[in-house]
């Protein structure tokens, strides 16, 4: 027995160090949000809400395997988890496999942020939480299906790295997206029109093209330049199919690495993004409704508080003609703080408001507590 618990030991040993067990990560962050929602509508009611919050909380397994001296496999795979409650559970994030070589960059084929989404670099310091700036109307964080990307290494020893992906749509098939749906004339009693009828509004949705993103970035001492571009990287998501393009471009100071004022980060980003038109049929004739381009900028800094394991943050976005739509527009201001317990745990505080012209202003106050394993 005791000859083959030892074989035993030495041929899992043997298996251990020829494939190395995946890393396991993750985090949990949690947040207690307070929402006061005031409309300005007045058929509609005001409301205040608690809220208990996940903010991208996920669970991954990730590792490598050596195919040659300089190739590798690569995998990832990543998944939402909530721990507020059951829905959307281990929901697919960067999930895929992939070789990556010591000179000539590296290829992904499977789930992904687009190279757009990474250009952002963290210039948005409320990510994840309900302040966060897609949520104040900035299109484009895309995490597109049936992607196959490749990243750069640094170009010919410069801090520049190139990414791109495309998107396959997988469908031979081009489809619209049903807007409003048409409503019938309304009569008076005596047979006159009250209310006229309305026909079905439709928006064009490429479907049937495939999507590309593209991404140039430099990044050395303390000063990042990032430049992306998005055409129908929706196309596969039926959330994101009715953007045909966006283009963004973001800056970064790190005010410490350029030796001027220690722990002061800076960041701003600007982006422009086309929708596909709406459309309807009327007599037989199709009629068509331009969409506005949406248009957003952000500029954001954050501050450690010298040697105490405290940072300051605030943040403020705008969006004009949010989602294609005539003057829907949007602004955010947002300040907050962050502790430091560990490496692994900080602690968060923060308020803001998010206003919609015409329509609601929420305003947001929230604390909690994210872990990072």
């Amino acid at each position: 027995m005791k000859k083959i618990a030892i074989a035993s030991a030495i041929a899992l040993a043997s298996i251990t160090a020829a494939h190395a067990a995946p890393t396991v990560y993750g985090k949990a962050f949690l947040t207690l949000d307070y929402v006061s929602t005031d409309y300005d509508a007045a058929n509609k009611t005001d409301e205040d809400t608690f809220k208990l919050t996940s903010n991208s909380s996920r669970i991954g397994f990730k590792g490598d395997d050596d195919l040659t001296d300089t190739t590798k496999l690569i995998y990832q795979l990543e998944y939402q988890i909530n721990p507020d409650d059951d829905s959307q559970q281990f929901r697919s994030r960067n999930t895929y496999v992939g070789l990556a070589h010591n000179t000539l960059g590296t290829v992904l084929a499977g789930r992904h942020d687009t190279p757009l989404k990474l250009a952002q670099n963290k210039v948005d310091v409320f990510n994840s939480t309900l302040l966060d700036m897609k949520n104040a109307g900035v299109s484009g964080e895309n995490r597109s299906n049936n992607t196959l990307a490749y990243q750069s290494p640094a170009i010919v020893g410069m801090p520049v790295s190139f990414m791109a992906a495309t998107a396959l749509s997988e469908t031979d098939t081009d489809g619209d997206v049903l807007v409003t749906a048409k409503t019938e004339a309304v009569k008076n009693a005596d047979g006159t029109i009250k209310t006229p009828e309305k026909p079905a509004v439709y928006r064009n949705r490429k479907v049937k093209d495939n999507g590309y993103s593209l991404s140039l970035a430099y990044d050395q001492n303390g000063i990042y330049l990032g430049g992306a571009y998005d055409k129908d990287m929706g196309a596969n998501n039926v959330n994101t199919g009715v953007i045909d393009n966006t283009w963004r471009l973001v800056a970064g100071l790190d005010m410490g690495k350029m030796n001027m004022v220690s722990g002061l980060t800076l960041g701003a980003l600007y982006q422009q993004s086309q929708y596909y038109d709406n459309y309807s049929i009327d007599n037989n004739n199709r009629v068509n409704k331009a969409s506005e381009d949406e248009k957003s900028w952000l500029i954001s800094g954050k501050y450690k508080v010298g040697a105490t394991p405290w940072a300051v943050k605030a943040q403020y976005v705008n969006t004009t003609d949010e989602k294609g739509v005539k003057d829907a527009d949007v602004n955010e201001i947002a300040v907050g703080g962050e502790y430091a317990f560990n490496k692994a745990t900080t602690g968060h505080i923060y308020a803001g408001q998010i206003s919609r012209d015409n329509y609601k202003d929420d305003t947001i106050v929230g604390t909690g507590i994210e872990y990072k394993f």
